[in-house]
């Protein structure tokens, strides 16, 4: 494969090729800063301006997943499976994406959640931790109470189950019309059940992620999770049991913005290599067993 623009694709939609700008891989120096610009910004006038990723190609690279075998779990609003190939791999189906890595000459698997912590968001909008919560931790805040009101459930959630469909769902039904669901409600489920079942369910749509990307042939004995659901240790656990994989976390907590910077390290010189870049500055720190 080329890394640009199909001819084919272009053709058939008929679109002008001089339309489009020039591709560069995410390491290059495409410009620099120019008087105007610099004006504006209060950049210095020359500063190299480097092509940069996706919001999620930069946060692979920075949480390390740039080679075959490396899969990533960023549990944000949306959640995204992300795993690194050295070569393309599809899915006839289209379920998961496929995509240039960040890298030069890599590429990557996306599978998506989209209302993964932003699940637990609505839920903490909507309903906020119990009075039960807040009077037992009366110095426990924000979603660290919801944590306490989980870690009451056994696993399972007492049979109550949650589709996290809340926006539609890409991975793996590709559906915009497709809704959330709690099914299975009945008089023993008290609020903890409701969160824990969000977790569970927000897992369990990752694993239809993880395994459309095992069909293809990825496959990783570990899985760097990151993103604001990370910071929660039950949440770190539910994802390691249901994926059956072992889970670490990083020294790195912003992936996106920290694998930008590392790109624009290597197009100004300061590092040779993203692969240099990586392995200078990223490190395990946590790691949970299923």
């Amino acid at each position: 494969p080329k890394r640009n623009w199909s001819d084919k694709i272009l053709e058939g939609l008929k679109i002008n090729k001089s339309f489009l700008p020039d591709v560069y891989e995410s390491t290059v120096v495409s410009s620099k800063v120019n008087k105007s610009a610099s004006h504006l910004t209060g950049l210095v006038e020359g500063t190299p301006i480097v092509g940069g990723a996706s919001d999620n190609a930069a946060g692979a690279v920075g949480s390390g997943i740039i080679k075959q075998g490396l899969i990533s779990d960023s549990i944000g609003t949306s959640g995204v499976v992300f795993a690194s190939s050295d070569t393309p791999l599809y899915d006839k189906e289209g379920r998961v994406h496929s995509f240039c890595h960040a890298v030069p000459k890599k590429w990557h698997l996306t599978g998506v959640t989209l209302s993964a912590a932003g699940s637990l968001k609505w839920y903490y909008d909507t309903f906020g931790p119990s009075k039960k919560i807040e009077n037992t931790y009366p110095h426990v805040k924000g979603y660290e109470l919801l944590n306490r009101q989980a870690e009451n459930v056994p696993p399972g959630s007492g049979g109550l189950i949650f589709l996290p469909y809340l926006s539609g769902e890409r991975t793996p039904h590709g559906d915009p019309y497709a809704r959330g669901v709690f099914f299975g409600i009945s008089y023993p489920h008290s609020q903890d059940h409701f969160v824990r079942s969000i977790m569970e369910g927000v897992a369990f749509s990752q694993l239809d992620c993880l395994s459309l990307m095992r069909d293809v042939g990825i496959s990783s004995d570990k899985i760097v999770l990151f993103g604001g659901g990370a910071k929660s240790r039950l949440w770190r656990q539910i994802i390691a049991d249901i994926l059956s994989t072992k889970i670490v976390t990083l020294n790195i907590e912003e992936g996106p913005a920290y694998g930008a910077a590392l790109l624009a390290g290597v197009g100004a010189g300061i590092y040779g290599s993203v692969e240099q870049a990586v392995d200078r500055t990223i490190r395990e720190v946590d790691q949970i067993e299923p």
